[in-house]
């Protein structure tokens, strides 16, 4: 009569991939040693503190409110956090410019996707500074992906930074959200008074998004708003951005 065999395999997996989380986690806490950052005021602490509590966080305002900033220094904040399960942080925004086409771009795919997430890379820079930021990508721990790409995959243990999805649309957002797999954490923004690929502010991904779950008690899923008021770089924006009204 034959025996079944023991299954241990599980135990065996499970201490593996505890120790590879503890030996990431210590060398996230060495490489963002330096990382320090501060809310500025009580809306960007209101932020900051949903990035914390909720899985999925949707969040719109207008430019110099911080939005961008924060996603970037709590998602740093998180992944060096040894009492999480995050281990990488991914970046994503739609591929579309700003009011010109610069036409195919050459280039590896990362290459072709640089310049539409330059301006988060640059946050990344800003707070722990360049070679830091090299380290971060070079290591795995930051990627880009692009919208495109996204079909068919499951992203666990990751935050997910996703930029400028006032350009996304109903189907794009619609298939971002469903990507989110275990111990993920999705932050997505957007200034709804400028896009760059639709006229009206409900025909974007990222208003739709508000429209169909706000209020909908999923409790997993946060959302807030910034004002004009919430504007904390230089307050000439606040000025422009009154005079470009009658555009949206």
């Amino acid at each position: 009569m034959s025996s079944k065999p023991k299954a241990k395999s599980t135990k065996v997996n499970s201490k593996y991939h505890n120790d590879k989380k503890t030996d990431k986690k210590k060398e996230l806490d060495i490489i963002l040693k330096d990382l320090y950052f501060k809310p500025k005021n009580e809306h960007q602490k209101q932020f900051c503190d949903l990035i914390e509590d909720k899985e999925i966080i949707i969040c719109a305002g207008p430019a110099g409110v911080g939005k961008s900033l924060l996603s970037v220094a709590k998602a740093l904040e998180l992944l060096r956090n040894p009492n999480n399960n995050f281990l990488k942080i991914i970046l994503c925004t739609p591929a579309v410019e700003a009011d010109e086409k610069l036409g195919s771009l050459p280039g590896t795919v990362d290459e072709k996707l640089a310049p539409y997430i330059h301006s988060t890379m640059y946050l990344f820079e800003k707070l722990v500074g360049k070679e830091t930021t090299k380290h971060l990508i070079n290591q795995g721990y930051v990627e880009v992906l692009g919208l495109g790409f996204m079909r068919g995959i499951n992203i666990d243990n990751t935050i997910v930074i996703a930029e400028e999805f006032q350009n996304a649309s109903h189907n794009q957002v619609k298939t971002l959200l469903t990507r989110i797999g275990y111990d993920s954490k999705f932050i997505i923004s957007g200034d709804l008074e400028q896009s760059d690929r639709f006229k009206k502010q409900a025909e974007t991904g990222l208003h739709n998004a508000f429209h169909r779950l706000e209020n909908q008690g999923i409790e997993e899923i946060g959302f807030f708003r910034f004002q004009q008021s919430d504007i904390v770089r230089n307050k000439v924006i606040s000025k422009i951005l009154d005079k470009y009204k009658d555009i949206n």
